[in-house]
């Protein structure tokens, strides 16, 4: 476990860089958060220090005396858009990749221990699940192909020497302070309303885990030399139904009125999409601790607490 380390967290102030922000200072670290928006800081934690900065810009001569003796890096910037691209696909692939070479020649200015960046799964596209980190991606969007262009050249980066890289592709993460406009939140939200609402028909398999197993997950890759260079799922493995998931969700609340097959699903999805988690077992150490229904329960707790 890393401690009384200096570390940057890219993305800071969206849901996993926050939460992760939290459990590396209890840990006793002190923690940089880079954000893009000073008017989208919703999410502030205790004791970290903010920086407002877009990433697609150079930046470490304005920041030269806040980033001396930094240990570590971790990439959680980048928002989820699945536009393509006939839409304004382009700008978000240039966003995403350009903020990852922004970041990337931060970290080796810095000569940082371990650069860790988040890709997606949606890397992997309709590869038949359980997915492995071996198969051949098949990105589904700008987006993702964004995330995959960037694991190609972070690898380079550690091939070549230059840079200790980790890239953790993480499934449906779930927890507290999570936006509204993600399907879980978007899904308690509305059974707690007790309003009518509209899903598809739920037959999608996804694979959800609970936010403090992936903190814990990503902290053991911070100096861990057997998982420079990897590629690294981090999921329960367990695949759920959406409709299951809202099925739970509505019993756990006793309200809500969710519309089955009101939304189609999106163009190209995938319907199946769960994790082979064994590297991350063997690489890291680690397997999930927390179960999801019981999980599920106190994070509905605190929706209720913070509506």
């Amino acid at each position: 476990m890393v401690k009384n380390s200096k570390i940057i967290v890219a993305g800071g102030s969206g849901f996993i860089g926050a939460n992760l922000i939290s459990d590396l200072i209890s840990n006793g670290n002190k923690v940089i958060s880079i954000s893009k928006s000073k008017n989208k800081l919703k999410r502030k934690v205790k004791n970290a220090q903010y920086i407002f900065h877009d990433l697609e810009q150079p930046i470490k001569e304005k920041f030269s005396e806040d980033f001396a003796d930094v240990d570590y890096i971790i990439n959680c910037s980048g928002y989820i858009d699945h536009s393509d691209f006939r839409d304004y696909g382009i700008e978000v692939f240039y966003e995403h990749f350009n903020s990852l070479i922004s970041l990337t020649n931060l970290a080796i200015d810095l000569r940082v221990k371990t650069f860790v960046h988040l890709g997606s799964s949606d890397e992997y596209g309709d590869n038949k699940s359980p997915i492995k980190e071996s198969v051949r991606e098949s990105p589904i969007s700008p987006y993702s192909l964004a995330k995959l262009s960037s694991t190609f050249y972070l690898q380079q980066c550690f091939k070549q020497g230059i840079l200790n890289t980790v890239i953790l592709r993480p499934f449906l993460i779930f927890g507290e302070m999570q936006s509204k406009n993600r399907f879980l939140p978007y899904l308690i939200n509305n059974c707690i309303k007790d309003n009518e609402f509209k899903v598809t028909k739920g037959e999608q398999i996804r694979d959800y885990l609970y936010i403090k197993d992936f903190n814990q997950a990503l902290i053991k890759t911070l100096n861990n030399e057997k998982a420079y260079g990897e590629i690294i799922n981090i999921a329960s493995g367990i695949p759920l139904s959406i409709k299951d998931v809202i099925s739970e969700v509505n019993k756990i609340i006793g309200k809500g009125r969710p519309i089955y097959g009101g939304v189609d699903y999106r163009e190209n999805e995938s319907m199946e999409l769960y994790a082979d988690i064994n590297k991350a077992k063997l690489i890291l150490d680690w397997e999930p601790k927390y179960d999801f229904k019981k999980t599920l329960q106190k994070v509905i707790s605190w929706y209720y607490e913070n509506d």
